[in-house]
């Protein structure tokens, strides 16, 4: 028993660390761009951005100026520059949410792709070099999950809130965004749970356009009913055995926004758990009773120093899956 208690303890602490190594690489990358100077403004990020997306609906990737050595990928393949995407697109995206980050040269964007006939979510990053040429391309498309996404109705737009400008005298720091988003995926990887994670009481998550957390849908039930919160404290999430290579490649203060990649990885060997709030023990899915991994892109709106709203794409990808970069 003993021994038990021991591993255990050595597990968490070493998880610990881990975060707590993970945390601060994240911030030092934020912070030493805070001096930087801004090459490319907001207007000439999402200008490349649409250049992109243009061009991807043209099949022509010789309008997009690119470095000799751009980096492509989808879904954590490196393919070339005129594979994937750039063959089955038929039409700009829709369902939109744009975050620009300046300082850093970055850009990246949620949405829908339409593809041959196929409505998609998907998540593109564009790295712009001296605001005159893209040098990595970075996109997640949900290929494998159908229409009706996770059981409930999926919304057409995404929440209002993500057009909403923070005022200047509340705008947070890059870091500190950074900080705000990541303590969600510290809650979901160890057991501190949702004590740690600055939720705000209307939290809402949606994850390929569902409504997942806090859900306005009067035929949600379960999870999807309880608050961001309330969810994290069941306990629900050690059946997400590892969040790894979580890389925040987009920080937007201006509109309170920070986009992250990750990848959440199941070992299946979870047969059930115990509900921390009510005692009771919870099967878990035979869905999440195999080894797979989820490669995922996450938009934290952050309002008043807490999450408010969480906009999520995820398709599964084999087990322990590298991300490509």
């Amino acid at each position: 028993m003993v021994k038990l208690v021991n591993r255990w303890e050595g597990k968490f602490m070493h998880r610990f660390y881990l975060n707590v190594a993970v945390a601060m690489v994240l911030l030092f990358g934020i912070c030493n761009n805070v001096a930087a100077v801004v090459e490319c403004n907001r207007d000439c990020l999402t200008g490349f951005l649409n250049t992109y997306l243009q061009a991807l609906k043209k099949h022509d990737a010789s309008g997009l100026p690119v470095t000799k050595n751009v980096k492509y990928t989808e879904n954590g393949v490196r393919l070339n520059l005129t594979d994937g995407l750039w063959q089955t697109v038929t039409d700009l995206p829709v369902y939109r949410i744009d975050v620009v980050d300046e300082e850093a040269g970055s850009i990246g964007m949620l949405g829908i792709i339409f593809e041959n006939g196929n409505r998609n979510f998907f998540s593109t990053r564009l790295k712009v070099e001296k605001g005159t040429q893209v040098s990595e391309i970075e996109n997640l498309v949900v290929r494998n999950i159908t229409p009706s996404g996770l059981g409930n109705a999926q919304r057409n737009d995404p929440h209002p809130l993500y057009a909403e400008p923070v005022p200047e005298n509340e705008r947070l720091s890059r870091a500190e965004l950074v900080t705000i988003g990541d303590s969600y995926f510290t809650g979901l990887d160890t057991d501190d749970h949702g004590s740690n994670v600055p939720f705000d009481p209307e939290c809402q998550r949606r994850e390929n356009g569902t409504e997942t957390a806090n859900s306005t849908n009067p035929e949600a039930r379960g999870m999807a009913k309880m608050g961001c919160k309330a969810q994290f404290d069941t306990g629900f999430s050690v059946i997400v055995t590892d969040i790894r290579e979580r890389r925040f490649v987009a920080v937007d203060p201006v509109y309170g926004l920070a986009f992250a990649f990750g990848y959440f990885d199941h070992d299946g060997s979870i047969p059930a758990y115990k509900n921390l709030t009510t005692g009771e023990m919870v099967d878990v899915s035979p869905a999440f009773r195999q080894p797979f991994s989820f490669i995922i892109a996450e938009i934290f709106k952050v309002k008043k120093g807490t999450i408010r709203q969480i906009e999520a794409v995820l398709t599964s990808v084999p087990y322990g899956m590298p991300s490509g970069w």
